[in-house]
């Protein structure tokens, strides 16, 4: 793969998806910064973040850049 992504690690997705269910915002918007997600991550995060009442979070996943993987 052409890309490297240190901080999109097992534990960074497993703390992202900590902080969606704890609907902690600006625990999210730390965890997300300097990160791109593939589409499959993406939809799932903002499935999970649906199950909640923040719309801040499901925003911030929202404007989370997907990766490009047509060079992979």
């Amino acid at each position: 793969m052409s890309y490297d992504n240190s901080k999109n690690t097992i534990g960074n997705m497993a703390a992202i998806q900590t902080a969606i269910a704890d609907q902690n915002s600006e625990e999210l918007k730390a965890l997300l910064a300097d990160i791109q997600l593939d589409t499959l991550q993406k939809d799932y995060l903002l499935e999970l973040a649906a199950l909640g009442s923040d719309s801040e979070i499901e925003t911030l996943i929202q404007k989370t850049p997907e990766k490009d993987l047509s060079n992979s």
